[in-house]
């Protein structure tokens, strides 16, 4: 259901008028926001298909998600849910499918979510752990700079901490290096609690004091995949729910496409964005038939490496060149399902992540058909897999019987799979998660220089404010705030 909309100007060239560009998840809510508050839009998008990475394939009974298979909601995230009409099309994750499995040693071991599961877990040996209780003696970092997630962890926390608690999040999370992913940028919550207490383990306490007495944390510093940090100061406490849909997370985003009915120009890509005079004058389409049109603002919501393929005004151009060179690695998803009876393991968690320490071809897997209904036949299972990523950038790009075939290798010793997938769906990412690399803060400076100098351009998506789709959302909903603050602005 498409909702109340107000009416919209489908040529998005006459007064108060924004052209968004791409169409992933982002620039979606943005057209979206910027469409109800009663600004005529223009959405661009290069590809055939609007919602960027999240796309649902349906195939003899199974459900493959393309890109991410779930979301954590926020305030801003039901509020827009409820807008919607989604609420009935929305599905909870098992809540009995909470455990999280990490590989040690050629074994799933559950991960410990608890003080006093991590006293008793086999996942970390007895000095790693005597290590952890010695944290708040941990000095704090006087040297000035940026620091890598690995640098930070093994100072606080030890090195087998890092290998088999944190890396293999990083991979679950980024799909990235702990050595070269910033601390700040990457966790800045985290990296926020040694700075302010001294200490995780005190900043953890005291959080939990804070909370429990009914203050704030403040939420200034938000983690990618953690969109609890995004609240609406208006808003009520609401729990925080892992979520998808019942057909699948491209759900969202086409309500959201039919939504913006007469707005949105699939197959169009944006080749020239420039200032002329007070408005910007934005060319898109294809050889031949592109069409110039003048807006009062420009939201960019494209991957950071699209800026490079476009032609922008020279002082744009030169703000923006640390945004272009932000580091994306290749990724692989395979969708597997199995006969119930050929899988050994019972599947009865979230899903498996491995160190880099096992050496072994896959990053990760998701037990899908644990986690949501419908996921596949009911005498089968579904499991997504992950390969690629900074680790092994290469082998994302192996093709997809090869990777079935390695895939395959782990999925017997690790979760005892008997047989061949009698489903198999492979998605490519060759530029998959942006990294948060040590010196990001130089392409959040870019940033916000290249907005500075070129009032009414905005920049938004996940290379800028956080990775997950509940970040994405947010990003979206802000800018649009931005934009229509401007808009405002500019009219009085």
């Amino acid at each position: 259901m498409t909702g109340n909309m107000p009416p919209n100007d489908s040529d998005g060239s006459g007064p108060r008028s924004v052209a968004v560009v791409g169409a992933g998840i982002t620039g979606l809510v943005a057209a979206w926001e910027l469409r109800r508050r009663g600004v005529n839009v223009v959405l661009y998008e290069a590809s055939g298909h609007a919602g960027g990475a999240i796309r649902t394939t349906h195939a003899d009974g199974f459900l493959a998600e393309h890109g991410p298979n779930s979301f954590v909601t926020s305030p801003a995230v039901e509020s827009l849910l409820q807008q919607l009409h989604l609420e009935e099309d929305v599905v909870q994750a098992n809540p009995g499918a909470k455990r999280r499995y990490v590989v040690r040693d050629g074994r799933l071991v559950p991960f410990p979510l608890t003080p006093s599961s991590m006293l008793g877990t086999s996942l970390l040996s007895l000095r790693a752990k005597l290590r952890v209780l010695l944290e708040p003696l941990v000095r704090t970092r006087r040297q000035e700079g940026d620091e890598s997630v690995a640098s930070f962890v093994r100072r606080r926390l030890g090195h087998e901490v890092l290998d088999y608690a944190v890396d293999p999040f990083i991979s679950g999370i980024f799909a990235g290096d702990p050595e070269t992913l910033s601390m700040a940028h990457a966790f800045p919550r985290v990296a926020a609690l040694e700075r302010r207490f001294g200490s995780l383990s005190k900043g953890l306490m005291m959080q939990r004091r804070s909370l429990a007495g009914g203050e704030s944390d403040g939420g200034a510093d938000s983690m990618p995949g953690d969109t609890k940090g995004h609240l609406m100061s208006s808003a009520a406490p609401v729990p925080a729910r892992l979520i998808s849909f019942v057909d699948g997370m491209q759900t969202l985003t086409d309500t959201l496409e039919a939504s913006l009915a007469g707005t949105l120009r699939l197959g169009c890509p944006v080749r020239l964005v420039h200032r002329q005079e007070a408005r910007w004058l934005v060319d898109a389409g294809q050889d031949g038939a592109s069409r110039s049109r003048l807006v009062d603002a420009v939201v960019m919501a494209t991957p950071a490496h699209v800026l490079a393929a476009m032609e922008l005004p020279a002082s744009m151009r030169a703000c923006a060149a640390p945004i272009e060179r932000v580091e994306y690695p290749s990724v692989s998803t395979l969708t597997l399902g199995f006969r119930r009876q050929d899988v050994a393991h019972p599947l009865d968690g979230f899903g498996v992540l491995i160190p880099a320490a096992e050496q072994r071809s896959l990053l990760g897997a998701l037990f899908s058909s644990s986690l949501f209904p419908s996921r596949s036949p009911d005498d089968c299972v579904t499991i997504t897999c992950f390969v690629g990523g900074a680790r092994q950038a290469d082998r994302a790009r192996e093709d997809a019987d090869l990777l079935v075939e390695r895939v395959l290798v782990d999925l017997r010793q690790l979760l005892g799979v008997r047989g061949e997938p009698v489903f198999a769906k492979h998605v490519f990412w060759p530029r998959a998660i942006p990294q948060y690399t040590v010196g990001y803060q130089a392409v959040k400076d870019a940033a916000d220089a290249t907005e500075r100098q070129n009032p009414g351009l905005y920049l938004a998506g996940n290379y800028r404010n956080g990775v997950s789709v509940g970040d994405c959302i947010a990003s979206g909903q802000q800018v649009a705030e931005r934009v229509v603050a401007y808009l405002a602005r500019a009219g009085s």
